[in-house]
């Protein structure tokens, strides 16, 4: 099965690259770049735009490839305010907006005007105030599968209030989990939950839980519970984001659109990984990924009613 994650880039078929380098540099504040033998591209936020010369495409190439004929939708991470501004300083027109659209992740806020090959430009931001995060396992060398089933949790669906933090009134009990497919080679497992969506820049751990033996394929509810009476022999848990050594329930701001929790179970190719309890989470991380041969999770949901 194929698992698309993210673009890498789009190709523009231009009438003259240099007046459209200059544009996107100067109105956009994209940065031009040369690569390969001689061709330009203009990237930005780990992304690009390749450009073709009209008459003079490289191959392969679209089947009817035209200056003029495409649609961006582009998000600013300044706000739309300074982005007009920007623009009347420039004397760019703005055709319409700001205009309510609905963007991959939630509703936006757009404006749009046009490049010189009279491209639609959309400029965009996000009405939450932020885009949402990629998921954390998308973006890692691909492994193979484990199935994880939970009767406590599913995909998308809010979180029960005992998983939720004490903090905010819930239980902060983790999941009942059970997984199956582990490949050979599988010498013990670690479960984690982990929130990309926390306003943080680098997400928030909620739960690690390491040496679990190759022979265990259930972990009850409550098993992360700080004492570790619910655990198998050998296996820790390491600092979670709350400081605790145990499973920490959600908790996100209470003007946050809805959080994603990513409980994963890591199969690994060892059975000693060789963290400490208060090996910081990010090293942690860096570790588990390292040595992780299969991966499965559940992903819920949870959004913090206003007061």
């Amino acid at each position: 099965m194929i698992s698309i994650v993210r673009a890498d880039h789009l190709v523009l078929t231009v009438r003259d690259i240099p007046a459209t380098v200059a544009w996107y540099s100067t109105v956009l504040g994209m940065r031009p770049v040369t690569f390969g033998a001689g061709r330009q591209a203009l990237t930005f936020g780990g992304q690009k735009l390749n450009l073709h010369q009209a008459g003079r495409e490289l191959k392969p190439r679209a089947a009817h490839p035209a200056p003029g004929s495409a649609d961006l939708c582009l998000v600013s991470a300044a706000s739309l305010a300074d982005v007009q501004e920007h623009l009347r300083t420039l004397a760019v027109p703005i055709e319409l907006g700001p205009v309510a659209r609905t963007g991959a992740t939630g509703p936006i806020t757009s404006i749009y005007l046009r490049d010189p090959d009279e491209n639609l430009v959309e400029i965009s931001t996000y009405d939450s105030g932020r885009p949402q995060a990629p998921a954390p396992y998308d973006l890692l060398p691909p492994v193979a599968p484990l199935t994880v089933d939970s009767p406590d949790i599913a995909d998308g669906r809010p979180l029960a209030e005992r998983h939720v933090h004490d903090s905010l009134g819930g239980g902060n009990k983790s999941p009942e989990l059970t997984w199956t497919g582990a490949p050979a080679g599988t010498c013990g497992y670690a479960v984690t939950c982990f929130d990309p969506d926390a306003p943080s820049g680098s997400g928030f751990w909620h739960w690690i839980l390491l040496g679990l033996p190759a022979t265990c394929a259930r972990l009850p509810g409550n098993a992360g519970r700080g004492d570790g009476g619910h655990l198998p022999a050998g296996a820790l848990h390491l600092r979670n984001d709350f400081g605790a050594h145990a499973y920490g329930g959600a908790a996100p701001p209470t003007a946050d659109p809805a959080h994603r929790y990513v409980f994963a179970v890591h199969a690994v190719d060892t059975d000693d990984l060789g963290l400490a309890p208060d090996t910081s989470a990010g090293r942690a991380g860096l570790v588990l990924t390292a040595h992780t041969i299969a991966r499965g999770g559940v992903r819920p949901t949870y959004q913090r009613s206003a007061p």
